[in-house]
């Protein structure tokens, strides 16, 4: 019961926070040639829609739970029911789907570098393979876990059948060091942003981060103590993902407007020296780029345009 109540308001939530991210983007992009469909909308699209269809199996297993079962705490303990497999699966779609925001992130303020983000695509393969093979394993109720550390995947929501340990440990790690190469390439431009500083940017990745990184710490806590927290916190796990990851975009498009008639298309993040506010006056067609050095010509506006859309 608690699982579907929290469930239900936090996906509302990641719901209104998406429906707004959405329209603020639509509603803004009034300039030929500004692409729309870009990661930022899709990512949004897409965790929405697992989140969307983890909660519908969440409100499916309560029903079949209460109404087609006897035991209701032997049902939802049962890891060999569908319905918990495909909710599995999708929890670990939706982790999947944030870990491809951050890359996407950490290779647009990069420049664009290949070489940076080999590590962490290399990690989401793994953490791929290794979770569905995890998922494989615990509906087998019969067949005993096997031992061996290469099962515990730590992002695997598995009712707390799976010990959270050195994959738990890897995958926080790693998010924080791709979170660190974010600020450190931010902080090293030292450049500003209407006047002020960047320090909003990475006040709000932090918060993000911060949030879920919490969020897996407390996970990884429970589990190992075998508290019933650490099943609602794993059912959770989907939707979590997804709010973290609209209050970046939302508060992204909540500061993009500007109450002088101009709208802010974001902050080029495509290199240290393109770090920049672009604007697009109401009513024309041309766009003027601020904050430029002096001296310093105007860059192309296509490939910074793009990722401006991009953040």
């Amino acid at each position: 019961m608690a699982v579907v109540v929290l469930e239900s308001i936090l996906y509302a939530l990641l719901l209104v926070s998406a429906s707004t991210t959405l329209y603020l983007r639509f509603s803004r992009h009034k300039v030929p040639n500004l692409l729309v469909w870009n990661p930022v909308v899709l990512f949004t699209i897409f965790i929405s829609a697992t989140s969307g269809a983890h909660w519908t199996l969440t409100i499916v297993r309560f029903f079949n739970a209460f109404l087609c079962s006897a035991d209701v705490k032997r049902f939802y303990l049962d890891n060999s029911q569908k319905t918990q497999t495909a909710g599995s699966l999708l929890s670990l779609t939706s982790i999947l789907i944030g870990d491809a925001a951050i890359i996407h992130r950490l290779w647009l303020i990069w420049n664009r570098s290949l070489l940076v983000i080999v590590l962490p695509v290399m990690s989401c393969f793994a953490l791929l393979i290794n979770g569905c093979a995890s998922i494989y394993l615990i509906t087998q109720p019969l067949a005993p876990m096997p031992a061996g550390r290469w099962v515990e995947a730590g992002w695997t929501i598995a009712l707390g059948q799976v010990r959270w340990r050195e994959d738990l440990n890897w995958a926080l790690m790693s998010d924080s060091a791709y979170l660190g190469l974010i600020v450190w390439k931010i902080w090293k431009t030292k450049r500003t942003v209407e006047g002020g500083t960047l320090v909003s940017v990475l006040i709000v990745l932090l918060e993000s981060t911060a949030i879920w990184t919490i969020w897996g710490l407390l996970f990884a806590v429970t589990s190992e103590l075998g508290s019933p927290l650490a099943i609602i916190m794993g059912d959770l796990s989907a939707v979590m993902v997804g709010i973290v990851n609209m209050i970046i975009y939302l508060r992204v498009e909540l500061q993009c407007a500007r109450p002088d008639g101009s709208v802010r298309t974001g902050v080029v993040m495509t290199s240290s020296a393109s770090i920049r506010p672009y604007y697009v006056n109401r009513g024309s067609t041309n766009p003027s780029r601020h904050g430029l050095e002096r001296g310093q010509s105007p860059s192309k506006t296509g490939p910074e345009a793009e990722a401006s859309n991009s953040i």
